[in-house]
Protein backbone atom coordinates (compact mmCIF):
# COMPACT_ATOMS: atom_id res chain seq x y z
CA UNK A 1 0.00 0.00 0.00
CA UNK A 2 1.37 3.41 -0.97
CA UNK A 3 2.15 5.81 1.86
CA UNK A 4 4.04 9.08 2.01
CA UNK A 5 7.18 8.75 4.13
CA UNK A 6 7.64 11.79 6.36
CA UNK A 7 10.74 12.79 8.29
CA UNK A 8 10.25 15.38 11.05
CA UNK A 9 13.19 17.66 11.72
CA UNK A 10 13.84 19.50 14.99
CA UNK A 11 17.00 20.61 16.75
CA UNK A 12 18.18 18.60 19.73
CA UNK A 13 16.59 19.47 23.06
CA UNK A 14 13.43 20.76 21.36
CA UNK A 15 10.43 20.68 23.71
CA UNK A 16 8.72 17.28 23.71
CA UNK A 17 5.39 18.98 23.16
CA UNK A 18 6.66 20.41 19.88
CA UNK A 19 7.69 17.00 18.56
CA UNK A 20 4.56 15.30 19.85
CA UNK A 21 2.35 17.89 18.15
CA UNK A 22 3.79 17.07 14.72
CA UNK A 23 1.40 14.17 14.10
CA UNK A 24 -1.67 16.32 14.75
CA UNK A 25 -0.28 19.05 12.50
CA UNK A 26 0.41 16.59 9.70
CA UNK A 27 -3.04 15.02 10.01
CA UNK A 28 -4.52 18.42 9.15
CA UNK A 29 -2.73 18.12 5.79
CA UNK A 30 -3.06 14.44 4.90
CA UNK A 31 -5.17 11.50 6.07
CA UNK A 32 -3.41 9.30 8.68
CA UNK A 33 -3.74 6.18 6.52
CA UNK A 34 -1.76 7.84 3.72
CA UNK A 35 1.51 8.51 5.55
CA UNK A 36 4.03 7.08 7.97
CA UNK A 37 6.96 8.54 9.87
CA UNK A 38 10.42 7.42 8.82
CA UNK A 39 14.02 7.97 9.79
CA UNK A 40 15.40 7.25 6.30
CA UNK A 41 14.51 7.80 2.64
CA UNK A 42 11.64 10.24 3.17
CA UNK A 43 9.37 11.80 0.56
CA UNK A 44 8.54 14.75 2.81
CA UNK A 45 10.80 16.78 5.08
CA UNK A 46 8.63 18.38 7.76
CA UNK A 47 10.59 21.16 9.47
CA UNK A 48 9.62 21.80 13.08
CA UNK A 49 12.47 24.21 13.90
CA UNK A 50 15.36 26.07 12.40
CA UNK A 51 18.88 24.74 12.65
CA UNK A 52 17.95 21.50 10.93
CA UNK A 53 19.55 22.13 7.56
CA UNK A 54 22.45 19.67 7.96
CA UNK A 55 20.14 16.95 9.23
CA UNK A 56 17.83 17.56 6.27
CA UNK A 57 20.42 17.25 3.50
CA UNK A 58 21.59 13.91 4.94
CA UNK A 59 18.14 12.61 3.97
CA UNK A 60 18.16 13.64 0.30
CA UNK A 61 19.73 12.12 -2.79
CA UNK A 62 19.69 12.68 -6.58
CA UNK A 63 16.97 10.96 -8.54
CA UNK A 64 14.27 11.75 -6.00
CA UNK A 65 11.66 14.49 -5.61
CA UNK A 66 10.86 16.01 -2.24
CA UNK A 67 8.31 18.14 -0.47
CA UNK A 68 9.73 20.59 2.07
CA UNK A 69 7.19 21.86 4.59
CA UNK A 70 7.88 24.65 7.05
CA UNK A 71 5.94 27.13 9.12
CA UNK A 72 6.45 30.64 10.47
CA UNK A 73 7.06 29.19 13.93
CA UNK A 74 10.45 28.37 15.42
CA UNK A 75 12.29 29.35 12.21
CA UNK A 76 11.04 26.20 10.52
CA UNK A 77 10.32 27.92 7.18
CA UNK A 78 13.71 29.59 7.31
CA UNK A 79 15.41 26.22 7.55
CA UNK A 80 13.27 24.80 4.74
CA UNK A 81 14.22 27.76 2.53
CA UNK A 82 17.93 27.13 3.03
CA UNK A 83 17.47 23.47 2.13
CA UNK A 84 15.44 24.38 -0.96
CA UNK A 85 18.30 26.59 -2.15
CA UNK A 86 20.74 23.72 -1.59
CA UNK A 87 18.57 21.28 -3.54
CA UNK A 88 18.22 23.75 -6.40
CA UNK A 89 22.00 23.99 -6.61
CA UNK A 90 22.26 20.19 -6.60
CA UNK A 91 19.51 19.89 -9.29
CA UNK A 92 17.36 17.82 -6.96
CA UNK A 93 13.68 18.68 -7.57
CA UNK A 94 11.65 19.85 -4.57
CA UNK A 95 8.64 21.98 -3.71
CA UNK A 96 8.78 24.34 -0.74
CA UNK A 97 5.44 24.63 1.09
CA UNK A 98 4.11 26.78 3.90
CA UNK A 99 2.26 24.64 6.45
CA UNK A 100 -0.35 27.33 7.05
CA UNK A 101 -1.23 28.11 3.41
CA UNK A 102 -4.54 26.76 2.10
CA UNK A 103 -2.95 25.40 -1.10
CA UNK A 104 -0.50 23.19 0.81
CA UNK A 105 -3.01 20.44 1.58
CA UNK A 106 -4.01 20.17 -2.11
CA UNK A 107 -0.39 19.97 -3.25
CA UNK A 108 0.45 17.27 -0.69
CA UNK A 109 -2.57 15.25 -1.78
CA UNK A 110 -1.58 15.65 -5.43
CA UNK A 111 1.93 14.50 -4.50
CA UNK A 112 0.45 11.44 -2.81
CA UNK A 113 -1.75 10.74 -5.86
CA UNK A 114 1.32 10.91 -8.12
CA UNK A 115 3.36 8.58 -5.93
CA UNK A 116 0.45 6.12 -5.80
CA UNK A 117 -0.01 6.30 -9.59
CA UNK A 118 3.66 5.72 -10.34
CA UNK A 119 3.80 2.81 -7.90
CA UNK A 120 0.75 1.36 -9.63
CA UNK A 121 2.44 1.67 -13.04
CA UNK A 122 5.42 -0.41 -11.96
CA UNK A 123 5.43 -3.81 -13.64
CA UNK A 124 2.43 -2.93 -15.84
CA UNK A 125 2.66 -4.77 -19.16
CA UNK A 126 2.14 -2.83 -22.38
CA UNK A 127 1.61 -4.79 -25.58
CA UNK A 128 2.84 -3.32 -28.87
CA UNK A 129 0.90 -5.24 -31.50
CA UNK A 130 2.72 -4.94 -34.79
CA UNK A 131 5.20 -2.10 -35.08
CA UNK A 132 5.26 1.63 -34.50
CA UNK A 133 3.68 3.20 -37.57
CA UNK A 134 6.27 4.41 -40.07
CA UNK A 135 5.17 8.06 -39.92
CA UNK A 136 5.57 8.38 -36.14
CA UNK A 137 9.18 9.50 -36.36
CA UNK A 138 8.99 11.42 -33.05
CA UNK A 139 7.00 8.95 -30.96
CA UNK A 140 9.20 5.88 -30.47
CA UNK A 141 10.19 5.34 -26.83
CA UNK A 142 12.76 2.65 -26.09
CA UNK A 143 11.69 -0.21 -23.84
CA UNK A 144 14.54 0.73 -21.49
CA UNK A 145 13.27 4.31 -21.13
CA UNK A 146 9.69 3.15 -20.56
CA UNK A 147 10.80 0.93 -17.71
CA UNK A 148 13.25 3.45 -16.26
CA UNK A 149 10.83 6.39 -16.12
CA UNK A 150 7.43 4.74 -15.71
CA UNK A 151 8.14 1.17 -14.67
CA UNK A 152 6.21 -0.12 -17.71
CA UNK A 153 7.34 -3.37 -19.33
CA UNK A 154 7.02 -3.41 -23.13
CA UNK A 155 5.89 -6.67 -24.76
CA UNK A 156 6.35 -6.69 -28.55
CA UNK A 157 3.87 -8.89 -30.41
CA UNK A 158 4.28 -9.18 -34.22
CA UNK A 159 1.10 -9.57 -36.23
CA UNK A 160 2.42 -12.80 -37.76
CA UNK A 161 2.50 -14.37 -34.28
CA UNK A 162 -1.24 -13.88 -33.88
CA UNK A 163 -4.11 -15.78 -35.44
CA UNK A 164 -6.09 -14.02 -38.16
CA UNK A 165 -9.08 -12.13 -36.78
CA UNK A 166 -11.44 -14.19 -38.96
CA UNK A 167 -10.81 -17.16 -36.66
CA UNK A 168 -12.75 -15.43 -33.89
CA UNK A 169 -16.48 -15.05 -33.30
CA UNK A 170 -17.98 -11.61 -32.74
CA UNK A 171 -19.62 -11.35 -29.32
CA UNK A 172 -23.09 -10.01 -28.67
CA UNK A 173 -21.72 -7.59 -26.11
CA UNK A 174 -19.52 -5.90 -28.71
CA UNK A 175 -22.37 -5.65 -31.22
CA UNK A 176 -24.67 -4.15 -28.58
CA UNK A 177 -22.11 -1.46 -27.73
CA UNK A 178 -22.25 0.03 -31.23
CA UNK A 179 -25.11 -1.47 -33.26
CA UNK A 180 -27.69 1.11 -32.18
CA UNK A 181 -25.42 3.80 -33.69
CA UNK A 182 -25.16 2.35 -37.19
CA UNK A 183 -26.61 0.03 -39.80
CA UNK A 184 -23.15 -1.07 -40.89
CA UNK A 185 -22.20 -4.74 -40.48
CA UNK A 186 -19.92 -4.89 -37.41
CA UNK A 187 -18.93 -8.54 -37.74
CA UNK A 188 -15.36 -8.03 -38.93
CA UNK A 189 -14.46 -5.25 -36.49
CA UNK A 190 -16.06 -7.36 -33.75
CA UNK A 191 -13.75 -10.22 -34.70
CA UNK A 192 -10.78 -7.85 -34.40
CA UNK A 193 -11.98 -6.97 -30.90
CA UNK A 194 -12.09 -10.63 -29.90
CA UNK A 195 -8.57 -11.21 -31.30
CA UNK A 196 -7.21 -8.27 -29.30
CA UNK A 197 -9.19 -9.27 -26.20
CA UNK A 198 -7.76 -12.80 -26.36
CA UNK A 199 -4.25 -11.41 -26.84
CA UNK A 200 -4.61 -9.18 -23.78
CA UNK A 201 -5.74 -12.18 -21.75
CA UNK A 202 -3.09 -14.60 -23.03
CA UNK A 203 -0.22 -12.14 -22.58
CA UNK A 204 -1.57 -10.75 -19.28
CA UNK A 205 -1.41 -7.21 -20.68
CA UNK A 206 -2.54 -4.05 -18.90
CA UNK A 207 -2.62 -1.90 -22.05
CA UNK A 208 -2.10 -2.18 -25.81
CA UNK A 209 -1.15 -0.03 -28.76
CA UNK A 210 -1.94 -1.41 -32.19
CA UNK A 211 -0.35 -0.87 -35.59
CA UNK A 212 -3.66 -0.69 -37.41
CA UNK A 213 -2.91 0.13 -41.03
CA UNK A 214 -1.50 -3.24 -42.25
CA UNK A 215 -4.82 -4.82 -41.30
CA UNK A 216 -6.77 -1.99 -42.92
CA UNK A 217 -4.88 -2.33 -46.19
CA UNK A 218 -5.07 -6.12 -46.26
CA UNK A 219 -8.58 -6.78 -44.99
CA UNK A 220 -10.40 -3.40 -45.14
CA UNK A 221 -11.15 -3.58 -41.43
CA UNK A 222 -10.17 -1.10 -38.71
CA UNK A 223 -9.46 -1.37 -34.99
CA UNK A 224 -11.12 1.98 -34.15
CA UNK A 225 -14.20 0.50 -32.46
CA UNK A 226 -12.33 -2.24 -30.56
CA UNK A 227 -9.87 0.34 -29.17
CA UNK A 228 -12.78 2.61 -28.22
CA UNK A 229 -14.44 -0.22 -26.30
CA UNK A 230 -11.23 -1.16 -24.47
CA UNK A 231 -10.77 2.45 -23.37
CA UNK A 232 -14.41 2.60 -22.34
CA UNK A 233 -13.91 -0.53 -20.24
CA UNK A 234 -10.81 0.83 -18.49
CA UNK A 235 -8.06 -0.78 -20.57
CA UNK A 236 -5.77 1.84 -22.16
CA UNK A 237 -5.68 1.13 -25.89
CA UNK A 238 -3.89 3.28 -28.45
CA UNK A 239 -3.52 3.22 -32.19
CA UNK A 240 -0.72 3.39 -34.76
CA UNK A 241 1.67 1.69 -32.33
CA UNK A 242 2.29 5.09 -30.71
CA UNK A 243 4.32 4.36 -27.57
CA UNK A 244 4.52 8.00 -26.51
CA UNK A 245 0.74 8.34 -26.57
CA UNK A 246 -0.05 5.06 -24.83
CA UNK A 247 2.47 5.68 -22.04
CA UNK A 248 0.77 9.03 -21.38
CA UNK A 249 -2.63 7.34 -21.47
CA UNK A 250 -1.50 4.78 -18.90
CA UNK A 251 -0.16 7.50 -16.61
CA UNK A 252 -3.32 9.60 -16.91
CA UNK A 253 -5.49 6.61 -16.05
CA UNK A 254 -3.56 5.96 -12.85
CA UNK A 255 -3.54 9.66 -11.92
CA UNK A 256 -7.15 10.55 -12.72
CA UNK A 257 -9.09 7.39 -13.50
CA UNK A 258 -9.70 8.76 -17.01
CA UNK A 259 -8.19 7.30 -20.20
CA UNK A 260 -7.56 10.20 -22.61
CA UNK A 261 -8.42 10.53 -26.27
CA UNK A 262 -5.51 10.45 -28.75
CA UNK A 263 -5.95 13.31 -31.21
CA UNK A 264 -4.14 14.69 -34.25
CA UNK A 265 -3.20 18.37 -34.40
CA UNK A 266 -5.02 19.46 -37.57
CA UNK A 267 -4.77 23.23 -37.35
CA UNK A 268 -2.90 25.51 -34.95
CA UNK A 269 -3.45 29.27 -35.16
CA UNK A 270 -3.87 32.13 -32.73
CA UNK A 271 -7.60 31.97 -33.35
CA UNK A 272 -8.33 28.25 -33.45
CA UNK A 273 -6.67 24.94 -32.65
CA UNK A 274 -8.30 21.86 -34.14
CA UNK A 275 -7.80 18.26 -32.98
CA UNK A 276 -9.31 15.09 -34.41
CA UNK A 277 -9.14 11.29 -34.53
CA UNK A 278 -11.23 8.30 -35.55
CA UNK A 279 -11.39 6.46 -32.23
CA UNK A 280 -12.46 7.68 -28.80
CA UNK A 281 -14.08 6.12 -25.75
CA UNK A 282 -17.86 6.61 -26.02
CA UNK A 283 -17.93 7.66 -22.36
CA UNK A 284 -16.14 10.88 -23.38
CA UNK A 285 -18.91 11.73 -25.85
CA UNK A 286 -22.40 13.12 -25.43
CA UNK A 287 -23.47 11.40 -28.64
CA UNK A 288 -21.85 9.58 -31.54
CA UNK A 289 -22.40 7.68 -34.77
CA UNK A 290 -20.32 5.04 -36.53
CA UNK A 291 -18.75 6.15 -39.82
CA UNK A 292 -16.04 4.82 -42.11
CA UNK A 293 -12.37 5.38 -41.27
CA UNK A 294 -11.25 8.79 -42.58
CA UNK A 295 -7.92 8.11 -44.33
CA UNK A 296 -9.00 4.89 -46.03
CA UNK A 297 -12.76 5.25 -46.42
CA UNK A 298 -13.25 1.66 -45.24
CA UNK A 299 -13.96 -0.10 -41.96
CA UNK A 300 -15.56 1.72 -39.06
CA UNK A 301 -14.75 4.78 -36.94
CA UNK A 302 -16.45 7.00 -34.38
CA UNK A 303 -17.79 10.47 -35.08
CA UNK A 304 -19.01 12.12 -31.89
CA UNK A 305 -19.39 15.25 -29.83
CA UNK A 306 -16.90 15.62 -26.96
CA UNK A 307 -18.99 15.77 -23.79
CA UNK A 308 -17.17 18.35 -21.68
CA UNK A 309 -16.11 21.92 -22.41
CA UNK A 310 -13.10 22.21 -20.07
CA UNK A 311 -10.26 19.90 -21.11
CA UNK A 312 -6.63 19.10 -20.36
CA UNK A 313 -4.17 18.61 -23.25
CA UNK A 314 -1.04 16.58 -22.58
CA UNK A 315 1.92 15.01 -24.39
CA UNK A 316 5.37 13.59 -23.62
CA UNK A 317 8.33 13.70 -25.96
CA UNK A 318 9.88 10.41 -27.09
CA UNK A 319 12.69 10.67 -24.55
CA UNK A 320 10.30 11.15 -21.61
CA UNK A 321 12.28 14.28 -20.81
CA UNK A 322 9.74 16.99 -21.79
CA UNK A 323 5.99 17.45 -21.59
CA UNK A 324 3.39 19.82 -22.99
CA UNK A 325 0.51 20.51 -20.58
CA UNK A 326 -2.36 22.92 -21.12
CA UNK A 327 -5.98 23.45 -20.19
CA UNK A 328 -8.50 24.90 -22.59
CA UNK A 329 -12.19 25.31 -23.33
CA UNK A 330 -13.75 23.68 -26.36
CA UNK A 331 -15.13 26.36 -28.67
CA UNK A 332 -16.43 24.14 -31.46
CA UNK A 333 -17.24 20.57 -32.46
CA UNK A 334 -16.97 20.60 -36.27
CA UNK A 335 -17.77 17.81 -38.70
CA UNK A 336 -15.20 18.51 -41.41
CA UNK A 337 -14.90 15.98 -44.24
CA UNK A 338 -11.15 16.64 -44.46
CA UNK A 339 -10.14 15.40 -40.99
CA UNK A 340 -10.59 12.36 -38.78
CA UNK A 341 -14.16 11.76 -37.65
CA UNK A 342 -14.33 13.11 -34.09
CA UNK A 343 -13.19 16.74 -33.97
CA UNK A 344 -12.89 19.63 -31.52
CA UNK A 345 -11.75 23.24 -31.74
CA UNK A 346 -10.19 24.99 -28.75
CA UNK A 347 -8.72 28.37 -27.86
CA UNK A 348 -5.18 28.30 -26.45
CA UNK A 349 -2.93 31.06 -25.14
CA UNK A 350 -0.42 32.72 -27.46
CA UNK A 351 2.41 30.95 -25.66
CA UNK A 352 0.74 27.54 -25.99
CA UNK A 353 0.13 28.17 -29.70
CA UNK A 354 3.78 29.13 -30.09
CA UNK A 355 4.88 25.90 -28.41
CA UNK A 356 2.65 23.75 -30.63
CA UNK A 357 3.71 25.55 -33.82
CA UNK A 358 7.42 26.06 -33.20
CA UNK A 359 8.44 23.51 -30.57
CA UNK A 360 6.01 20.61 -30.94
CA UNK A 361 6.85 17.32 -29.25
CA UNK A 362 4.98 15.42 -31.94
CA UNK A 363 1.57 15.14 -33.57
CA UNK A 364 -0.62 13.06 -31.26
CA UNK A 365 -1.85 14.81 -28.11
CA UNK A 366 -3.89 13.39 -25.25
CA UNK A 367 -7.16 15.14 -24.44
CA UNK A 368 -9.43 14.43 -21.50
CA UNK A 369 -12.15 16.26 -19.53
CA UNK A 370 -11.35 18.45 -16.53
CA UNK A 371 -8.45 20.53 -15.30
CA UNK A 372 -5.57 18.26 -14.30
CA UNK A 373 -2.76 20.64 -15.16
CA UNK A 374 -1.39 21.00 -11.63
CA UNK A 375 -1.53 17.25 -11.01
CA UNK A 376 0.35 16.54 -14.25
CA UNK A 377 2.90 19.22 -13.41
CA UNK A 378 3.64 17.54 -10.08
CA UNK A 379 3.88 14.17 -11.84
CA UNK A 380 6.41 15.60 -14.28
CA UNK A 381 8.45 17.13 -11.45
CA UNK A 382 8.36 13.80 -9.67
CA UNK A 383 9.79 12.09 -12.78
CA UNK A 384 12.26 14.90 -13.56
CA UNK A 385 10.47 15.75 -16.80
CA UNK A 386 10.73 19.36 -17.95
CA UNK A 387 7.47 21.16 -18.72
CA UNK A 388 7.39 23.22 -21.90
CA UNK A 389 7.15 26.93 -21.14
Amino acid sequence: MTKLKIKCLAVQDSPEALVESSAKRIEKLIAPENYLFTENNPDVLFFLTGGTERAAIKQVSPGHFYLLIGSQHDNAYSSATEVKAYLNEMNIPAILLDEEEDVTKAIINDFFTVKKALNSLKEKKLGLIGQISDWLISSEISSEKLEEKLGIKLIEIPWNKLAHFSKFKTSDSFIKTFSYKTNVDLTKTGQVYELLKQTIKNKNLDAITVECFPMVKKDSVTACLPLAKFNNDGIPAGCEGDLTAISGMMLCKELTGIIPWIANTNKITNEICMFSHCTIAPSLLSEFTVKTHFETGVGTAIQGNFKNDLITIFRFDKHLSKAFIATANITGRPKSNTACRTQIEVKLTKNEVNLLKNRPLGNHHLIFPGDYKKLLQIACKFMDIDMME
